[in-house]
């Protein structure tokens, strides 16, 4: 179905009658709407949008917040999450998109049921690299952990041999660690060797005529080479392989996972691997929990992984030119221009300077940077002083809420659920992790409705919480969870959410799921009601978890006890015990450690006696 052009969305922003139009463009014009009220005046006067104005881009002339809709190929799709694969939306939390050049030609593919956040990519089609791999642009089932490629098939190099040139390799069941490849056949190197009789290879013993020519010849070419004459007069590039390929690590750099490594041209001595990319090490890093990135090195992603914020100084000019000042990193007059966040500008009837008179509050508001006009067929409270502001707009406490930036009507039940506000008692609305879903069919009770992360989970699914994260996936037989991974048993073994291959010497088979399993957003009320424990961790051990600063709550009848510190939480077996963060406040019980609501406790608080205290 197509959207409506930005004229058209204009002009419906002004009529009063949209209670005539279908749901759908009632939905995407309110967000085009309040989009366009809220940054437009900013835009009209070249004003410096702050964070609230980031989320506003425009998308063929409509402006839209990118937390609702993405621009895909001048197409404006609404969604939350969404990002473009190609000219198509998807969210990545739930599918992963998969893009190859060919010359000028960039295809693109989505494959839905795989997050992106767990998946690579074999060509066109997302796997998971836990369980499978690609070879030659096929997927296949790992048979052991560290399977290595053979052609388009996967093999045990413990226990197998890839043999054959190039296009016609063969898979060899390994009869020795003596035993090498001649050509679809193998040998014991110490009593044969494989011989070139003809146009073929041929396995001869050792102290035949062939073998002995061999030798004799691998011999010379050996002594040629370690000739002094020609290491001297010889220059012999620093080469290596890349999977493959023989390249110059000079000039060239060998990127990405083992099954799937990319030559790139060195773009300088400093620049090295990031993934399948590269980046300057002198100016980025690349880091990322689950997927790599490159950023600049003051990031604060950079700063973690690197264990401190490198300081980068920047040169500040000095401003010699009389009545100048400094603005940012240039000079300006301040007779002629107004600095505004770092950026000069000439004179508006309105600003954002460092003086409070610079705009004027009858016909415009400042929150956060952003500058808007007063129109008045928006409700809003300019007069007061002191007021606040959501956003780019100002609110009234008492009778609205504020969701990130966006106003809602308040009601005694509202609560946020990322930009939006809902009422958490309506069986028919669920937020999973700032996303808000309408239950169509909630069944005898709508909080039977799980969440994993951000997404709504369907029962053929499984969902793998971890520390960080939560990743939904298809149900398969002889896999479970360890942490955020879905793994397969028969590969790996699972202990206190970290994986091991199956099958080394004196290991112990431990596919133990841990207790960390159920998020508090996906208990249902009778059970989110019941008593529970707050606390924040201090230390954690093979049997036992030191928390301080517990509670112990009881949302029905409001009750809240503080329990002596420390509390001592004893894990029935270590493969058992949840992966816990030092530093991190969690809900638990003598059962559970629950992910959920890890990192803004009161809000968690709150969300819990609400919900509770009509139950």
């Amino acid at each position: 179905m197509g959207l409506p052009s930005a004229h058209a969305a204009a002009r419906y922003c002004k009529r009063k009658s949209s209670n005539m139009a279908p749901p759908w463009i009632v939905g995407l014009v309110w967000l085009i709407c309040s989009s366009i009220t809220q940054c437009e005046s900013a835009k009209e006067t070249n004003a410096v949008p702050n964070k609230s104005c980031n989320h506003r881009k425009s998308c063929q002339g409509i402006t839209y917040d990118i937390r609702e809709a993405v621009c895909c190929e001048d197409q404006l799709h609404s969604g939350q999450g969404l990002s473009c694969c190609g000219r198509q939306p998807y969210n990545p939390a739930a599918a992963t998109c998969c893009q190859v050049g060919r010359g000028s030609t960039l295809s693109a593919n989505i494959t839905w049921g795989a997050s992106e956040t767990v998946s690579a990519c074999c060509g066109l089609e997302a796997f998971n690299p836990l369980n499978q791999m690609c070879c030659d642009s096929a997927i296949v089932p790992k048979p052991v952990p560290m399977a290595q490629c053979c052609g388009k098939r996967a093999f045990d190099k413990e226990k197998q041999m890839c043999c054959g040139p190039k296009r016609n390799k063969m898979v060899l069941t390994r009869m020795s660690n003596n035993h090498q490849c001649c050509f679809h056949e193998q040998f014991d190197y110490r009593t044969q060797c494989c011989c070139k009789i003809g146009d073929g290879l041929k396995i001869q013993p050792k102290k035949s005529t062939c073998c002995e020519k061999e030798s004799a010849h691998a011999n010379d070419q050996l002594n040629k080479i370690l000739r002094p004459s020609n290491v001297v007069t010889e220059t012999v590039p620093d080469t290596q392989y890349c999977d493959k390929d023989s390249i110059d690590k000079d000039t060239h750099l060998c990127c990405g996972p083992v099954q799937n490594k990319k030559v790139l041209p060195r773009k300088s001595i400093h620049h090295k691997c990031c993934g399948q990319e590269q980046y300057d090490s002198k100016t980025e890093c690349c880091c990322g929990n689950d997927t790599l990135q490159i950023n600049p090195i003051n990031s604060i992603c950079c700063a973690n992984e690197l264990g401190v914020r490198p300081q980068i100084p920047i040169p500040q000019p000095k401003c010699t030119e009389p009545h100048t000042r400094l603005c940012g990193s240039s000079c300006y007059n301040p007779h002629e221009l107004q600095c505004c966040e770092s950026t000069t500008r000439h004179f508006n009837s309105g600003g954002c300077d460092a003086t409070p008179t610079v705009y004027d509050p009858i016909t415009q508001v400042c929150c956060e940077g952003c500058l808007s006009k007063k129109e008045p067929w928006i409700h809003q409270f300019h007069s007061s002083p002191g007021q606040h502001c959501c956003g780019t707009e100002t609110y009234q406490p008492h009778h609205e809420i504020c969701c990130d930036g966006h106003r809602h009507p308040k009601g005694e039940h509202s609560h946020c659920c990322g930009i939006h506000a809902y009422n958490i008692n309506d069986l028919h609305m669920k937020c999973c992790a700032g996303t808000l879903y309408n239950l169509t069919s909630p069944g005898s009770n709508g909080n039977d409705a799980q969440c994993c992360g951000s997404i709504l989970q369907k029962n053929q699914d499984v969902c793998c919480s971890g520390v960080e994260q939560e990743v939904r996936y298809s149900k398969e037989s002889g896999h479970r969870c360890c942490g955020h991974l879905y793994y397969k048993t028969s590969l790996w073994s699972c202990c206190a959410e970290r994986l091991s291959p199956l099958h080394q010497p004196g290991q112990a088979i431990m596919n133990n799921e841990s207790r960390y399993q159920v998020s508090v957003n996906n208990l249902n009320t009778k059970d989110l009601c019941k008593e529970m424990n707050i606390g924040t961790v201090e230390s954690v051990s093979l049997h036992s978890v030191v928390l301080r600063e517990v509670l112990k709550i009881h949302a029905v009848d409001g009750s809240v006890k503080a329990l002596a510190s420390p509390y001592i939480l004893r894990t029935p077996g270590r493969c058992n015990k949840p992966k816990l963060i030092p530093g991190r406040t969690y809900f638990f019980d003598e059962a559970h450690v629950f992910p959920g609501f890890i990192h803004d406790p009161p809000p968690s608080l709150h969300f819990i006696f609400s919900k509770c205290r009509h139950f």
